[in-house]
């Protein structure tokens, strides 16, 4: 029998993880177009600690449930639905709507996609937001081409890894930036791994890649990261800022910073360039045909090896404020997952 009502995660106001509730509310039914989907696994991402930590023009107010890519099972289909079927399994993105971390989620039928049977429910919700970002970057923002050398700043983490394993299948020469047990990580992920800390990082990294590569993919954010990033380019080389790690320790003014730093940059006239990629928030949204092919193809990948996402963590639905403390603390490699129960 069904129950009448259902739990989410709610942030009642910005700060730190311990102020998130575990809630009760109506079980909500699916309207025209939709189907209700009972969630197995939730992705945790840092775009989740920016939220839920900071304001920043275009971000959801509060009160609101985080959660951005999710996996589960159809249990209810609204008027209309003839794609999928009760008791499917399917992967989504919420587009920037958030509400993934709950027990129950309603979602247009065109927004999601099926997932293969066999295939893990964290390891898939593990593609959804990483793979389809780094699928983005690498194909269609830096249009890079089988044969170029790519480095990845901020390798280690789940869009880092995505990055890395597609660019191999992709026939680039990747190289990972990393540090401590994170490169062996990275070579395990098919990339040659780099010490970010060593003092002649630039210098090292030119002279791997024969006068610097010729596309940096900069995860960590920041006007010094970025200047060192675009120095990393030979001279038609392309710098993408694809995220903003660093907000974790140095907070949200590294959003500003690291704009100016890639507007002044886009000016030099050197021959570099800085190419920005669309918004996740709405590019799939805008992109239906293309987010449901890859997301579909992505999943397939990896139900047949060809890509292997990396479960950096399984934490209880209702422990949230554990994972986003996990991410937070840094060290993991992979994606954080936040479990369904039942």
């Amino acid at each position: 029998m069904q129950p009448n009502t259902y739990h989410r995660i709610v942030v009642p106001k910005r700060g730190a993880p311990e102020l998130m509730q575990w809630v009760e509310n109506d079980l909500p039914a699916p309207r025209s177009g939709e189907v209700r989907v009972k969630v197995e696994a939730a992705g945790v991402s840092g775009y989740d600690i920016m939220l839920r930590r900071y304001w920043f023009p275009g971000f959801t107010k509060v009160p609101y449930t985080p959660g951005e890519d999710i996996v589960g099972i159809v249990d209810a289909v609204g008027d209309g639905v003839e794609t999928l079927a009760l008791g499917q399994r399917v992967a989504g993105w919420t587009f920037g709507e958030a509400g993934g971390y709950a027990e129950h989620v309603c979602r247009q039928a065109e927004h999601l996609v099926p997932v293969p049977s066999d295939l893990d429910p964290a390891v898939a919700v593990s593609l959804v937001a990483n793979y389809l970002t780094a699928s983005l970057a690498l194909n269609k923002t830096a249009r890079a081409m089988s044969g170029e050398r790519v480095l990845v700043q901020g390798a280690s983490g789940g869009v880092g890894s995505a990055l890395l394993q597609l660019g191999k299948l992709a026939g680039l020469e990747m190289i990972g930036a990393g540090t401590g047990d994170r490169l062996a990580f990275i070579a395990a992920n098919g990339a040659t791994p780099i010490d970010y800390r060593r003092k002649d990082f630039v210098a090292g990294l030119r002279e791997m890649t024969g006068g610097g590569a010729d596309v940096v993919v900069d995860l960590v954010g920041g006007a010094q990261q970025l200047w060192r990033s675009y120095r990393c380019l030979r001279r038609d080389g392309r710098l993408l800022m694809l995220g903003m790690a660093g907000t974790a320790r140095s907070g949200i003014g590294v959003v500003p910073a690291s704009l100016l730093v890639v507007g002044v940059l886009a000016l030099w006239p050197d021959g570099k360039r800085t190419p920005m990629s669309p918004s996740m928030l709405s590019y799939p949204a805008e992109h239906l045909d293309w987010y449901r092919d890859t997301l579909s193809e992505l999943l397939a990948m990896a139900a047949d090896g060809r890509v292997e996402p990396v479960v950096a963590a399984r934490i209880p639905l209702r422990d949230a404020a554990r994972a986003h403390t996990l991410l937070e603390r840094g060290g993991r490699t992979g994606k954080v997952v936040l479990m369904g129960e039942g």
